[in-house]
């Protein structure tokens, strides 16, 4: 006979783990935790538990005894749809979750879900920039890194939370039992195929966004995948360049004609972002406030004061005449040629990791036409090395600190050195703030060498030019 017992796999270490069964044994369910990881790679994730009481701890395995006496599994992101485990669970009548579905499934608010390729998690910062500087109460977690189920105390039924949500993620949800009250969209290309098999699952994954969503769909025009999910939200709302777009560019200037407060929203300008392609974000942002009740003005001044998020193409020191830029989320192509386009003279390319479809030649070829110099690392770089382009002085390393001294050895004073690895981390790193830190460290150590205090850093508000 089955107890109250559910089965978490994989801990992790961004808190979803760790937030699903504090979660759970709040509400009276005995637990069982598992990953493949042993206990001193876990460890930050085992400390945070270590007052929940009664749980089993399964660390370093995933064998199918694991699924003995449970009746709910919560699976991680991270853990692909053919693992065995989950396999078996169907085999058993075991029903399988995940921490974002708790959490849909409980909260009392409204709920806006940000999805996209590239830019959601900064989209889905600055919107809830704006709907707390338009005094709407809101909440931001999801795939951004911080679990919404660890804010429970702070649930309330007059709130929006905003959601940054993944394909993974939006693969296990079920839009006919999880609702939002809007669905944003950021541009949609490809990414994570090593997980969904195919584009088009990578595709169908994110079009559970909008089936979900109940009130609105803001999405960029031009994008034929997101065109395409729109689905039976209420309303609609395009935005970027075309002269239909509801909130739309032209120039410099960001202007709306959604209905009841039509005109300019603010000149990009003024932004502290750095990147031409952050307005599309900040378009997106305006659109889904405007929808929950925002006011322009509030909403205006907390897009234009907003600075970047962590490791998303901000200014990480000047040291020597140089500028060493960080955009370590990259993790895909798109997202560091967006960076090369926005950062002037010339730009010493480090990157690497893992790729996640075995596609090198394109990417040789787009990459080679934006950068001085290239300098790779990890498990894609034997095979990008050299599809690089002849004209391009480019470097082959094993490890990330060998490549970094690499691009600083080829740069001179008034070059710019851009860390954005454009493949994923898994071939050497648990996951991308590992390697991100690995750079910090390399950062700090070139200006200890230069005697540079951290602290004179430029905020990275925008880039030279």
């Amino acid at each position: 006979m089955r107890e109250n017992r559910a089965l978490i796999l994989g801990l992790g270490r961004f808190g979803g783990g760790v937030a699903a069964a504090a979660f759970l044994s709040n509400r009276g369910r005995r637990l069982r935790i598992a990953d493949r990881a042993p206990s001193e790679q876990l460890s930050e994730s085992v400390q945070a538990l270590r007052n929940v009481p009664g749980i089993e701890w399964a660390l370093g395995r995933e064998d199918p005894s694991l699924l003995d006496d449970v009746d709910l599994l919560v699976c991680n992101p991270s853990i692909p749809p053919g693992h065995p485990l989950l396999t078996d669970a169907a085999a058993r009548g075991v029903r399988v979750t995940q921490e974002v579905n708790l959490f849909l499934e409980s909260y009392p608010g409204k709920i806006v879900a940000v999805t996209g390729t590239n830019g959601k998690s900064t989209t889905a910062d600055l919107l809830a920039r704006a709907l707390n500087r338009s005094g709407i109460d809101s909440l931001l977690g999801g795939n951004i890194g911080h679990s919404l189920l660890l804010e429970q105390r702070r649930w309330k039924a007059r709130q929006v939370a905003v959601l940054e949500i993944s394909s993974a993620q939006l693969d296990r949800v079920d839009p006919d039992r999880h609702r939002v009250e809007g669905a944003v969209f950021t541009r949609i290309t490809h990414d994570h195929l090593d997980w969904h098999g195919t584009l088009t699952g990578y595709h169908a994954a994110k079009s559970r966004a909008a089936a979900m969503a109940d009130n609105f769909v803001v999405y960029p025009d031009g994008d034929l995948v997101a065109e395409r999910m729109k689905h039976g939200a209420r309303q609609t709302v395009c935005y970027g360049t075309k002269p239909s777009s509801l909130v739309r560019q032209s120039g410099t200037c960001l202007s709306s004609d959604l209905a009841g407060d039509p005109g300019p929203i603010l000149d990009t300008s003024a932004l502290r972002l750095t990147g031409d392609f952050q307005a599309e974000n900040v378009m997106a942002a305006f659109a889904a406030a405007s929808l929950v009740g925002g006011s322009r003005h509030p909403v205006a001044l907390a897009l234009t004061t907003s600075t970047p998020l962590p490791f998303r193409l901000q200014l990480a020191a000047a040291v020597a005449g140089r500028r060493i830029y960080d955009n370590s989320v990259s993790t895909q192509v798109e997202s560091t040629l967006s960076a090369l386009r926005n950062l002037p003279g010339c730009v010493h390319w480090v990157g690497g990791g893992k790729s996640k479809d075995n596609r090198y030649l394109e990417p040789g070829r787009l990459l080679s036409d934006s950068v001085t110099t290239a300098h790779l690392f990890g498990s894609s770089a034997p095979r990008l090395g050299p599809v690089m382009s002849a004209n391009v002085t480019t470097t082959v390393h094993d490890g990330l600190e060998a490549a970094l001294d690499a691009a600083w050895t080829e740069s001179k004073e008034g070059d710019t050195i851009l860390f954005s690895p454009a493949f994923a981390s898994f071939d050497q790193f648990p996951n991308f703030a590992l390697r991100a830190a690995r750079f910090e460290t390399w950062v700090r150590k070139l200006q200890a060498h230069y005697r540079i205090s951290p602290s004179s850093t430029a905020d990275g508000s925008g880039p030279a030019g």
